[in-house]
Formats: structure tokens, sequence, C-alpha cells
């Protein structure tokens, strides 16, 4: 075995690691923000989060601080419930539009993914194809935005959509991750494509 196997090993130990760390972190926060709900303690505790992140500043180097720190902040994201802002793009071609599906899922939705910070939704919307995918993309014109609220795993999910045109060359699109695949959608049969939101629809052309 080479030393760079060896190190990947190490790498993903630690993945296994912090996995593990994480499932258990999550079924604490769960039992918090029950025991919140049930004696009527407000969901988010500004002070506490505070008091979290300098702990965590303070045990790593300040080269890794912003990057421990930008996961805390996620995790607390994802306890407080925020809202999340997503780039999204509908690419048409000879009459049909590219969607993606979570293996097994009944809905679609189209390609795209979080906006992260300091990006612009169109740089999220090519960054995310291109991980996603493999694929160079552009995107094109904004089309506009969609909000949607919805039950995710029981707890209730809120979003922002930014829909842009998007442009891919190749029609032969296939997905990087193996829990979802991409298919192209005759824009006659979309109704039973389950596509979400389902205000989205309005921005997607009734033709080619």
């Amino acid at each position: 075995m080479s030393k760079l196997e060896e190190l990947r090993n190490e790498v993903d130990a630690a993945d296994d690691a912090i996995l593990a760390a994480l499932m258990r972190r999550f079924s604490i926060t769960d039992r918090i923000r029950e025991l919140k709900a049930s004696e009527g303690v407000p969901r988010t505790d500004k002070e506490r989060e505070r008091e979290i992140l300098a702990r965590v500043a303070a045990a790593v180097p300040p080269a890794k601080r912003d990057t421990v720190c930008a996961i805390w902040e996620r995790l607390f994201a994802g306890t407080r419930g925020e809202i999340e802002t997503i780039a999204r793009g509908v690419c048409v071609k000879d009459g049909k539009v590219l969607l993606c599906r979570g293996k097994g899922a009944s809905s679609t939705y189209l390609p795209g993914g979080h906006i992260e910070f300091g990006e612009t939704g169109a740089e999220a919307l090519v960054r995310e194809m291109k991980e996603e995918t493999g694929l160079d993309s552009t995107a094109g014109k904004f089309l506009g935005v969609v909000e949607s609220s919805f039950l995710q795993h029981g707890e209730k999910h809120c979003e922002i959509n930014l829909v842009y045109e998007l442009f891919i060359e190749n029609n032969d699109v296939a997905a990087q991750e193996d829990w979802i695949g991409f298919e192209w959608c005759p824009l006659s049969k979309l109704d039973a494509a389950n596509l979400l939101p389902v205000d989205i629809r309005r921005l997607i052309p009734e033709n080619g």
C-alpha cells in the first residue's frame, strides 16, 4: 500500500468518526428541541451559539478557524430552521426539460444547489452542475424567484429558489453521486413528473 493510500484510509476513518459524532449530536439537539417546545422556550439561543463558537474557535489554529466555524454555523442553521437559498436551472432541449430525481423518489426538481457565501446565484448554478455532473454549463437570464415551505422528515423546511436559464451542450447528463439521477422529461409530460416546488412550473416554457 502506498503512502497516499494509507493517508486516504486515515481520512476515511476520520470521516467515519465525524459522522458518528454528528449523528450523536443530532440526536441530542433533537431532544433539546423537543424539550424547549414542551416548556415554551425559544428555539434559538444566540448567546449559547456564541459560547460554542468561541470554544470551537479557541480549539483550532487560526488558519483553520474560518473553516471550522463555518461548519458549526451550518449546524446551528439546521437546528434553528433557517431559510435556504438555492440556485436552479431550466435547461430545455428538443421539447424536453432536464430534471433531477433522488433515487427511489416519486418527485423531481430542477437541477442546481445551495448558493455559497460570496457567490451569485448564476455562479452557484454553474458550480453545482459541474460538481453533480462533471459537465460545463452556462447560466442564462434570471427567470424568477419561487418561495417554498414544506415538511421534510417531519420538520418544516423553507427555501427560496433563484431560477435561471441553463445551457448544457452535452445531452448525456449523468450524476456523479449515486443517490440522484438526471432525466430529460418531455414538456408535454411535465405534469406527471411531480415537479417540486409546484410554483416553479410557471417558469418553464410550454414548448421548447
